[in-house]
């Protein structure tokens, strides 16, 4: 198996890990608390598989840079900027990553108004990573037809919107 193929493998957990984590949130948020999280230690497996995920896409990233002198980038343009807001979107997220779980530990206490505005940032990163990147992931791997690919990055997208939306309000009732 092919470095890409598993980076695209582990990317598809990591997906399901962090709709499963935004959801669970989300539901707790508005829930004001009365539904409880996820269990303790799937968030820590989220986060071990996210580094893998990191680590082996910005290798991969650095990689397929060497000697691209005749790239072909202008044939594709509109896979081209998915790929660049998919990169973007990554590496912001590993910033991110850092930040939420230092708050989440306790480690670090933001001021007032920085939390209120990183968390949905970081939630709206997440999702654009996401809607952009699983599709990719599921060509990668050659799971399914053209068609049915079409199909599930369409409802990705649409979980990922309703997700970010549940999110950012639960997460605006929960802290203000």
């Amino acid at each position: 198996m092919g470095l890409r193929k598993m980076n695209a493998g582990v990317g598809l957990l990591v997906t399901v890990l962090l709709l499963a984590h935004a959801i669970s949130l989300a539901v707790w948020m508005l829930s004001r608390g009365a539904v409880p999280q996820m269990e303790n230690y799937l968030p820590w497996i989220l986060t071990g598989a996210t580094v893998v995920h990191a680590l082996v896409s910005i290798g991969l990233m650095i990689s397929g840079h060497k000697g691209t002198k005749n790239h072909k980038s202008k044939k594709y343009p509109k896979m081209n900027a998915q790929t660049i807001i998919q990169r973007i979107s990554g590496a912001l997220m590993v910033l991110f990553t850092w930040l939420h779980i230092a708050g989440a530990s306790g480690i670090m206490t933001p001021p007032q108004a920085v939390h209120a505005i990183v968390p949905p940032l970081f939630f709206i990163l997440v999702m654009v990573h996401i809607a952009v990147s699983t599709g990719k992931a599921f060509i990668t791997l050659g799971i399914g037809s053209a068609k049915l690919v079409k199909r599930a990055d369409i409802a990705v997208k649409a979980l990922c919107a309703v997700v970010l939306v549940a999110d950012v309000i639960g997460f605006y009732l929960h802290v203000c």
